[in-house]
Formats: structure tokens, sequence, C-alpha cells
């Protein structure tokens, strides 16, 4: 043989060897990976998986907002909300976690809004003709009053879910405990203090610590007489031509 076939033969030899070992080592590399997935997979069948665990959470509970009474719902622990809409008798109270409207049964407070005309003008008739504007001062005067009071003193809110034609506010009762152990009616302290009239809207029982209702109807009496001879409020405006 020549010696450039003989080259010729090695070079072809040493190619076929290199391809024959580079066939080998591929299939060796394929076998570990089957037996790596293999052997994972029967790992994962042979341990469980883990349970869920519900984590306790603490419940938030809430006090009770009302209880009843009769024939009425007690709000014990009620909280003044500060709105544009409050007047001395219409007022937003929170309970637990609800805000409501309340407007006070049996009285009818001087006006805050110029937006009720009609209501001005009845209101001028009855307090002797006296001007729109000094009844606006003066309904604001009985606001600020009636939310002084609400922020300094506890109150308790009695309500029979009566709900106000035409709307979602709802009729109601509030006593205020001005002095420990000793509460004070929030419509008569309006009217003795010439604030309001009473001339609201009627109910024909009373919360079972009230007076009877005849009782309460001579105690707004009695504050209408001496809030007029104090000229107290509304009482102390002077007169005006009509509306």
């Amino acid at each position: 043989m020549q010696p450039r076939a003989a080259i010729s033969n090695g070079i072809i030899t040493i190619v076929v060897l290199f391809f024959m070992l580079m066939v080998g080592m591929l299939l060796k590399a394929r076998y570990r990976l089957a037996a790596n997935e293999t052997s994972l997979t029967t790992v994962e069948t042979t341990v469980p998986k883990a349970i869920p665990v519900a984590m306790a959470v603490e419940p938030e509970i809430h006090q009770p907002r009302a209880y009843q009474d009769g024939d009425w719902w007690v709000l014990p622990n009620p909280e003044l909300v500060v709105s544009r809409a409050n007047e001395a008798d219409t007022m937003r109270i929170r309970s637990g976690v609800k805000e409501d409207v309340f407007v006070l049964y049996f009285v009818d407070a001087t006006e805050t809004s110029p937006t009720r005309l009609q209501r001005l003008r009845e209101q001028s008739t009855y307090y002797h003709q006296a001007h729109p504007d000094q009844l606006l001062a003066t309904g604001q005067d009985a606001l600020k009053f009636v939310t002084q009071l609400l922020s300094d003193y506890p109150f308790t809110v009695y309500t029979k879910w009566g709900r106000v034609p035409d709307s979602e506010r709802f009729y109601a009762i509030v006593r205020i405990e001005m002095i420990p152990g000793k509460t004070y009616d929030l419509g008569e302290l309006l009217i003795s203090h010439g604030y309001a009239s009473p001339t609201g809207q009627q109910t024909g029982t009373l919360p079972s610590n009230m007076p009877a209702l005849n009782q309460y109807l001579k105690n707004l009496s009695r504050a209408l007489s001496s809030a007029k001879a104090d000229q107290s409020g509304a009482w102390a405006l002077s007169s005006s031509p009509s509306l």
C-alpha cells in the first residue's frame, strides 16, 4: 500500500472511531436523564402532598346596635355624625356600623335653610311675624346647641322605625344624660330654649322610662310657656311684614 493511501485510511478510521465515541456518549447521557425522570416520578408518587390547613381568623364582633323595649327600639350607644343636612330636630346618627337619619317626634325646630319657603312662612306666622333671616339665624343657633349637647354628653335614641313620609328618615325620641343617672328630653330642651314648637309628629306611646303621654305633653306646654315668657330663641325676634 502506498503511503498516501495508508494515511487516508488512517484518517477515515480516526473519524469513524470519533463518531462512534460521540454516539456512545449521547446514548449514555440520554439514559441518565431518563433514569432521573423516573426517580423524580417515584419520589412524587411516594411522598404525600401537604394538606392545606385553614388558619384561624379572629372574627370581628360588633356589639348589637339596638335592643327592643316594648314598641320601641333602643340605640344605647349612638354617635352624632356631623352633616350639612343636620338640623336641630333632624340628625344623622351612627349606631354600630350603620348610619340613620332621625327626626324628633313632637317638635318642629326653626329652619336652617331658605330652600323651604313655605315652612319659613309658617314659622314666621307662628313666631309673631318674625323675619325669615332671623329665623334662619335662630335655626343655626339651635343646630349648634344640639350639636354641642350630643357631642358633650351621652345620649340614647328611641325609635319605632316609623318612616318620615317620602324620605329615608325615621322618627325618634332622643334623651340626653346631662347629669349622671338623669336624662333630659331633647325635644323639651329645644322648646324651652325657643328653638322649636311642639307641633311635630306625635306618637301614641312613649318609652318605658319616660312619663305618661299626657304628662309629657304638659311638660312640653310648660316649656313653651317658659320660652315665651323669657323671650328665648325665636320668641325674641322682632316682627316683620309678611313674606
